[in-house]
């Protein structure tokens, strides 16, 4: 057993290179710690599985993979926050280079490869950087002098040796280490001859291909492509790791599993790897039912607004059923029972499933009420009953109607058996998503990394925060200065730009440069600026720097290229969208709010509404401290539990409208309490206001409200308070009472942190 003075150095020394929760490689958690001095030897371990049973406040074991993955806890004793986090180890030879510890971005990786003229891959010159740096220590080259280590990595084509640098990352953002390289005046006549790692290659066995079927057919459709980027995903968040296998690429893992396909496309001008799973009898399950936990989908998407976002589904005025193209028929023996009678005889279709599909059909001018709609579905069960068209997953019964997605494909619905008095399925699930790549648009929050490579982003985001006024740009709470806010903040006012057309780039396509709305310490607008990319890459463009008009080489470059000057977005057309009028009736989304986004309300107030629930007040006391993926299992369950229980959804929806009461009445008092926002994904302005559902006094969420065409306003959604400032911050720097960077760390739902601001 480790010792409690241990656990304390232990936890320490993980926290600075692991400070989130979450499943890591063992690999990786072992080599930090023996950079550190902590190798197993020392410890008194075999290995890392001895110390993991030892150390159960520091680490747990995963579902899956549990060989070569390990769960690293939020360590919450002593911390170390004085210093560098690199300054326990920094001048040691013990020092391990891998992805985790040292930064090196993409444009000194390329750079170097053409120093050198070694033909290697950026990801294949990475590997070699690591190879010369180990040999180094091996052979007793490694230096270390002053504030950096130097090691020879190889020669140029002229002769002279070729040195990489590591140093301290300086960045307040990224990784501990940085790496550079240098051109010495030191010749030789040695040819470089690139040491490209070699792993033995290790067949994969049919248990792990149809393990990895499971988890395909769980999230993809079959016969149909997806972007390998998306597969590649999938499998790395479930620890399928390629080099267990020998492979340093996915693509090469790829091709050595026979149910799927792979197609090189461009789409978009740019080259793209499209894999398409194919149905394989040998690895199809017995039963369609079987439960994968950890394989799932959620059933619920975090967005109701994105799932029916404006689409242009085929006219369906003469709707025709047809087979969707990536099911075929199950064999009688893999049917479970179906309930017997026609769909309504046993299954409840509650309004909200029923609505969302009535308004995606309405977009195709098809005309229904909510009546003719249910015997439609109906008419569409009994038909795909009768063909033997109905598929299931764990548990569910999945059925095609006559309407058609944007690709095609039929509209998909979702049966859930309920465990509540009354029928025993309920209509869970509409999916109206198109499968086709080719029909999905770019995310907003992509726009930006689609249009330009920006190198490292800590660089990017560094330079623009130093050139502004200075704000601040991250939350209290957070560790590290990491920029959450302006990250958001750029890439969605890159995205208004856009859509205003305000992208400037000049006539001979040699400069571009855009406004990004926020200005230097004399009031002066900064511009971000672009030059044409290299031949052969991924973007068009890639980042310049940052500048105010006139001002050095690419200031004077906007004021010869461009004339007027780049302009700000904008965000509203009149001052009456800056207000919240309170003689208009607000009317509020409830389903949206309490079932799609229950995870945004506070634990402590759904706690008070199950007094009389006693599996749903065990489900909130067991999110307090559950694991990232055991809170969506748990969400998901308490969503069924209150959609099946009217008079509990009731009773949190009269409790949110006390709290809506309560917003308008502070409006009446202070106008600015509604705060003017702006919506990415629906290119709409909204207004904030704050909830207060556990203290009168302290706004726990904030609702989003947009005025409809007649007048009234409609309640779209809730945001957390930090997703709520960023969407408010794309306006103006924020002056309010209620909504500050002071409301805490803005990562508070792991699986949207990425589009943070863009979450509805």
């Amino acid at each position: 057993m480790l010792s409690k003075d241990m656990i304390e150095e232990l936890g320490s020394c993980i926290s600075k290179q692991f400070p989130d929760e979450g499943v890591y490689r063992i690999s990786r958690v072992e080599e930090w710690l023996a950079t550190n001095g902590y190798t197993m030897e020392k410890l008194g371990f075999s290995d890392f599985h001895e110390l993991i049973q030892a150390a159960p406040e520091l680490f747990g074991t995963p579902r899956y993979n549990e060989a070569d993955y390990v769960i690293v806890r939020r360590y919450s004793g002593r911390s170390d926050d004085a210093g560098h986090p690199a300054d326990s180890f920094f001048g040691s030879k013990n020092i391990i280079l891998n992805d985790d510890i040292i930064e090196m971005s993409q444009q000194s990786l390329y750079a170097l490869t053409k120093v050198m003229g070694c033909g290697l891959t950026v990801q294949e010159m990475k590997q070699e950087i690591y190879d010369s740096f180990a040999r180094a220590k091996e052979e007793n080259r490694l230096d270390f002098i002053e504030d950096r280590y130097i090691f020879p990595i190889g020669y140029c084509a002229d002769g002279f040796q070729v040195n990489g640098i590591v140093t301290k990352n300086i960045s307040p953002r990224g990784k501990s280490l940085y790496f550079a390289f240098e051109k010495t005046s030191i010749s030789g006549s040695v040819n470089f001859e690139p040491h490209r790692p070699t792993l033995p290659e290790i067949s994969v066995s049919r248990e792990d291909k149809a393990e990895i079927y499971r988890l395909l057919t769980a999230n993809f459709p079959f016969d149909v492509p997806q972007h390998m980027a998306a597969v590649s995903k999938l499998l790395s968040d479930n620890h399928i790791d390629r080099s267990k296998y020998g492979f340093y690429k996915m693509k090469d893992f790829l091709s050595h599993i026979e149910y799927l396909d792979m197609e090189d496309v461009v789409l978009g001008g740019v080259p793209q790897i499209m894999v398409t799973l194919r149905r394989s009898d040998e690895y199809q399950p017995s039963s369609f039912s079987r439960s994968y936990a950890g394989y799932t989908r959620p059933s619920y998407r975090s967005d109701y607004r994105e799932e029916s976002r404006p689409v242009q589904p085929r006219p369906a005025e003469a709707p025709q059923y047809i087979q969707p193209q990536n099911v075929l028929p199950p064999q009688p023996s893999e049917y479970p029972d179906i309930p017997a009678g026609d769909l309504e005889d046993f299954c409840n279709l509650p309004p909200k499933p029923l609505m969302i599909l009535l308004q995606f059909i309405e977009r195709s001018g098809v005309r229904r009420d909510i009546n003719e709609l249910r015997s439609e579905i109906s008419e569409d069960f009994s038909r795909a009953k009768a063909d033997k068209n109905i598929r299931f997953y764990e548990g569910k019964i999945i059925f095609p109607c006559r309407y058609r997605r944007s690709d095609g494909t039929p509209v998909e619905l979702t049966l859930k058996p309920s465990t509540y008095e009354g029928k025993p399925w309920f209509l869970n699930f509409v999916d109206t998503i198109s499968r086709d790549p080719s029909q999905r648009s770019i995310e907003p929050g992509r726009r930006l990394e689609n249009f330009a490579f920006l190198g490292s982003w800590s660089a990017f985001l560094t330079e623009l925060a130093e050139k502004a006024i200075p704000e601040s740009w991250d939350f209290a709470g957070s560790n590290h200065k990491d920029y959450q806010i302006l990250i958001q903040y750029i890439k969605y006012t890159f995205y208004r730009l856009m859509r205003e057309n305000k992208i400037c780039i000049s006539g001979d396509r040699q400069f571009a440069c855009f406004n990004t709305g926020l200005v230097d310490r004399h009031y002066d607008d900064i511009y971000a600026c672009f030059q044409p990319n290299d031949p052969g890459s991924e973007t068009e463009w890639k980042f310049a720097g940052f500048c105010t008009a006139a001002s050095r080489t690419l200031g004077k470059q906007v004021v010869y290229y461009f004339s007027p000057l780049p302009q700000p977005p904008r965000y509203f057309e009149h001052g009456d969208q800056l207000f919240f009028d309170t003689s208009r009736q607000l009317l509020t989304d409830f389903d949206h709010i309490i079932i799609d986004n229950i995870s945004r309300l506070p634990l402590q107030f759904l706690s008070d509404q199950f007094n009389d629930c006693p599996e749903a007040r065990a489900i909130t006391d067991e999110l307090r401290t559950a694991e990232f993926q055991r809170k969506r299992e748990l969400y998901d369950r308490l969503r069924d539990i209150i959609s099946e229980n009217s008079r509990l959804f009731i009773r949190i929806q009269n409790r949110i409208k006390d709290s809506i009461e309560l917003a308008k009445k502070r409006v009446s008092r202070d106008y600015k309490t509604a705060v003017p926002s702006y919506y990415p994904k629906r290119n709409s302005m909204s207004l904030i206001l704050p909830l207060c559902l556990v203290d009168e006094e302290v706004p726990d969420v904030a609702l989003v409200v947009e005025q409809t065409h007649s007048g009234n306003y409609q309640g779209q959604t809730i945001l957390t308070l930090a997703q709520a400032y960023i969407d408010a911050r794309l306006l103006c720097r924020l002056n309010s009472e209620w909504l500050s960077t002071s409301i805490g760390n803005a990562v508070e739902e792991p699986e949207e942190a990425e589009e943070l601001g863009a979450e509805g």
